[in-house]
């Protein structure tokens, strides 16, 4: 399945590149539940897992699985097309679990089987009240220590502005600096494993966010930086301290989770 999508409402992609005819290959395996026209979803196909995950494939030409077969992930389902409410040939793709979307992105880079998601089946709880988020005083102390080091390069193991900062080595340094927590020096999977998960919606400026998957790890989280809110986040990235979005379609895909410091873990 091509990789070149763009973000719709309610977390769906669109793949704006898949030509008519081009295959489709399920993100994941498990069995087909539906199979057929789906009104403006045009013809579908519905595949959920044994842990709820479900994965919809819309507007194709033709299906080459029916309803209650058993697919696994890679071998081909179906067709690009444009049936059902389209305005061309494309692949529309969503994944759900219990009704809510999910980020496909990550489905798309992952399969799912490797990390689970916070607050998804076998990935890290999310307490109903982590804790209460960052004070404004708190935050503003915060920000203007992480802005100090604007665009320092980044260098691997870096934890200090002398020998400027990896990723995990600036958010910490920041944490430790501004009083916002006593740290040390954590990787970014140290620093996740000292806070407690919060959701996407329950994120505030001042919270930690994850990232997966940016390298090859033996660990769900590769990347961290500092929420911001709105979307926006101060990180060390491979260019540098910087200013970053989630709107960014590499960092959305990526996305892991937020903690929030100083709550139960």
């Amino acid at each position: 399945m091509h990789r070149r999508y763009r973000s719709t409402s309610n977390g769906q992609l669109d793949e704006d590149k898949a030509g008519e005819g081009t295959p489709i290959l399920p993100i994941q395996d498990g069995r087909v539940v539906l199979a057929g026209n789906a009104g403006d979803y045009g013809l579908c196909v519905l595949i959920e897992d044994e842990k709820g995950y479900q994965s919809r494939y819309a507007h194709c030409s033709s299906l080459f699985v029916s309803a209650g077969q058993e697919v696994k992930r890679g071998e081909m389902i179906a067709a690009v097309g444009s049936t059902g409410q389209s305005t061309g040939a494309h692949l529309h793709l969503e994944v759900l679990l219990d009704g809510e979307y999910l980020n496909p992105w990550y489905f798309v880079d992952t399969g799912g089987d490797s990390f689970a998601l916070p607050g998804t089946p076998g990935g890290p709880e999310i307490l109903e009240n982590p804790g209460e988020p960052m004070a404004d005083g708190s935050f503003a102390v915060m920000l203007e220590e992480a802005e100090r080091y604007l665009g320092l390069p980044y260098v691997w193991g870096g934890s200090t502005p002398s020998t400027s900062f990896d990723c995990s080595g600036y958010v910490s340094w920041v944490i430790n600096q501004s009083g916002a927590g006593s740290v040390g020096r954590q990787t970014a999977a140290g620093l996740y494993s000292l806070s407690a998960p919060v959701s996407v919606a329950q994120a505030q400026p001042g919270d930690l966010i994850y990232f997966t998957r940016t390298y090859s790890a033996p660990t769900p989280v590769t990347h961290v930086g500092i929420y911001l809110g709105g979307g926006r986040f101060i990180h060390c990235g491979s260019d540098g301290v910087q200013y970053a979005s989630l709107d960014s379609n590499y960092w959305n895909g990526h996305l892991y989770g937020f903690t929030r410091l100083g709550g139960e873990h």
